[in-house]
């Protein structure tokens, strides 16, 4: 079975490949699913967008332009004519002909590989409908186990409760606000999303306090550098945080820098 949620409780750690293996393969494909799962990750998180015909893929943008071949909104589209698009090309020749996949088939996936699903909805323009949909390609697949749904909107996490008790929730949180945890608690969320610029140690420790599940969003090594190569190294604090159960996973583009750092916390001494 995937890690659970909370994966701090039981002495581990979430390693959660951002659009998979985002760094070095093409953003939400299988490949670059599977690459971050061949590299240590034991989590992929992923983006969903609703077709014009009511089918969902994963894909981060609203338009087709950035990853694709193809041209304009993905709500403008059918499934069947996204599926003929190129997904690798754009991000590096070698890895033309990549498909854009469906919701199904990475959930499938994901249950073949025994891989834990961060499922961030980004439709925003039929977000209630994206949602009703969602919840029952999880259902058909009972992949209950293998998901948990994810949103800047905290309205909709409170509906995918309020429709699926099962399914879990994490909010994620692009700042620090007053009562942080009485915000989750209201719209019962089992877990947020913090980013690193905004995560605080005595904020952790509450929401570990709440039973609320800690994710932190790390930036790529290279952007770190600064912190570090100016004598402000923020990787202590964190692999402090992950040492003393704080944490229960770590998501970023890279994942061998991802799984360095939780190897190197492990060896802190006491």
């Amino acid at each position: 079975m995937p890690l659970p949620l909370h994966a701090a409780r039981q002495g581990s750690l979430r390693i959660a490949a951002h659009r998979g293996f985002s760094r070095h393969f093409p953003e939400n494909t299988i490949l670059a699913y599977q690459k971050g799962v061949d590299a240590g990750a034991n989590e992929c998180e992923i983006d969903l967008m609703l077709t014009r015909d009511d089918k969902i893929i994963v894909m981060h943008d609203r338009t087709l332009d950035r990853t694709t071949s193809g041209w304009g909104l993905v709500a403008d589209h059918d499934l069947d004519d996204i599926l003929t698009l190129d997904a690798g090309a754009k991000f590096d020749s070698r890895f033309a002909g990549t498909r854009v996949p469906t919701f199904a088939e990475v959930v499938a996936w994901a249950k073949r590989t025994d891989t834990r699903l961060a499922v961030e909805m980004k439709e925003r323009a039929r977000p209630d409908r994206m949602t009703d949909i969602m919840i029952e390609v999880i259902k058909d697949a009972d992949a209950f186990a293998h998901v948990a749904i994810s949103s800047f909107d905290h309205h909709d996490l409170q509906r995918v409760k309020q429709i699926e008790p099962r399914l879990q929730t994490e909010a994620i949180v692009y700042h620090r606000p007053l009562g942080l945890i009485d915000s989750m608690r209201a719209g019962n969320v089992d877990g947020v999303s913090l980013e690193l610029n905004h995560f605080h140690r005595a904020d952790a420790e509450a929401l570990r306090e709440a039973e609320i599940a800690v994710r932190l969003s790390l930036p790529l090594p290279e952007k770190l550098a600064v912190f570090w190569q100016s004598g402000r190294d923020k990787l202590p604090m964190i692999r402090s945080c992950i040492k003393d159960g704080l944490i229960d996973a770590l998501i970023g583009d890279d994942v061998d820098f991802l799984c360095m750092l939780a190897k190197t916390a492990t060896e802190i001494e006491d």
